[in-house]
């Protein structure tokens, strides 16, 4: 693997609290994930090296002690895979230049997979993300076992901690705009972000009741909104308890045509229906534009699952996973990272070389250059104190 020592020293630049020895196999199992590009746990493990000297000129188990290596890793109870991920997120958002303003979009996605033992793992993964050029930029993703959540905690408060600690660990002067679709659209949720005083963009759903400064009450799907239009209701209060208002104060936007900005992409057409959005935002074309950036996560999920397998994978506890998880975490933030144009990675009129049709996706680009130039640029890798 010609990009492990820079690998390697990205990640004692980055993570210098693990040991020396966690540090040499998340950085074997990082460079392992982009050769093979695969979660396939055998399939990482023929990634590994083998020694220069051995005591038996042909041993018969090869694999099997490499795969035993990678598997005491991913095991490891004192390697805290959100405590990864988070020591991390510093050093890409440094790398896209200390952004003002930053997206968080926060999403699900369920798989089942068969062990090999032929039991049946139902797991669900949460991910929080940076979208950019559409794509997002993973900075935390986490594996639940659907039918065993943590104990004591709801999947509603394994949600909020998660984006509280990803929020914390951004750097000072960064503001965060969470993005959701309507499976957070609950009441407590809305305030839970105003409670800390988070910037939000929630998409709500139709029928839900909305109630004026004047008393007048209304159901969203009522406004007769047309195909191109948007309007804004400022300072609503959403949503009944006991078919009384709540005291839950937002502004809703109500938009039912694609950005302006986004227009220029002719595969891009106005949505089927209207989108309702509960935000903080004040008005409806700045919630518009930053709710349309939530749906590249969902692209991001395709890219795990079809080019890296994560539905496939055989992995028989949540802990486990998403230790995995978090060297992927690394894995697809430097691929995504190495892709951006300002970056400046990519070499001129490298798009047309990848993809002679079309606009090629971030992940695309990003594999494309790893085979380039043989390892990832230093400018996607965090930055050592001394500078480079």
């Amino acid at each position: 693997m010609p990009w492990y020592c820079r690998v390697r020293e990205a990640i004692n630049t980055a993570l210098p609290f693990l040991v020396s020895t966690q540090k040499t196999n998340l950085a074997l199992l990082v460079s392992a994930i982009l050769k093979k590009q695969t979660l396939c746990l055998s399939e990482l493990a023929r990634a590994y090296p083998v020694p220069a000297e051995r005591r038996v000129g042909a041993p018969k188990h090869c694999l099997l002690h490499r795969l035993k290596r990678l598997w005491r890793f991913t095991a490891n109870e004192r390697v805290d895979a959100t405590e990864l991920q988070l020591a991390l997120i510093s050093h890409t958002v440094f790398r896209l230049g200390y952004p003002r303003w930053v997206g968080l979009a926060i999403d699900w996605t369920m798989f089942d997979t068969t062990l090999p033992s032929g039991e049946r793992m139902r797991y669900q993964l949460l991910r929080i993300a940076i979208p950019r050029k559409g794509r997002a930029i993973p900075l935390l993703q986490l594996a639940y076992d659907r039918d065993r959540l943590p104990a004591n905690k709801s999947q509603n408060q394994l949600e909020q901690e998660a984006l509280l600690a990803v929020v914390e660990a951004l750097p000072e002067g960064v503001c965060p705009v969470v993005l959701a679709d309507r499976g957070f659209r609950r009441a407590s949720f809305i305030g839970w972000l105003q409670e800390h005083r988070l910037d939000y963009v929630v998409r709500i759903k139709k029928g839900s009741c909305l109630t004026e400064e004047d008393g007048h009450r209304w159901k969203l799907g009522e406004e007769g909104l047309k195909p191109g239009q948007m309007r804004f209701a400022s300072g609503v209060r959403y949503g009944l308890y006991h078919d009384r208002p709540r005291d839950l104060w937002t502004n809703v936007a109500l938009c039912w045509r694609v950005p302006k900005s986004k227009m220029r992409d002719l595969r891009r057409k106005a949505p089927e229906e209207p989108w309702y959005l509960a935000t903080s935002l004040h008005s409806a074309k700045a919630a518009a534009s930053w709710y349309w950036q939530r749906g590249w996560i969902e692209q991001s999920f395709k890219d795990s699952k079809s080019r890296f397998g994560l539905a496939e994978v055989q992995v028989g506890s949540p802990e486990r996973l998403s230790r995995l998880l978090s060297a992927l975490t690394i894995a697809l933030s430097w691929l995504s990272l190495a892709a951006l144009p300002e970056i400046g990675a990519l070499p001129k009129g490298f798009h047309a070389a990848v993809s002679q049709r079309g606009r090629a996706s971030l992940l695309s680009l990003a594999l494309a250059l790893l085979d380039e130039l043989g390892s990832l640029p230093p400018s996607c890798l965090p930055r050592s104190p001394t500078g480079g």
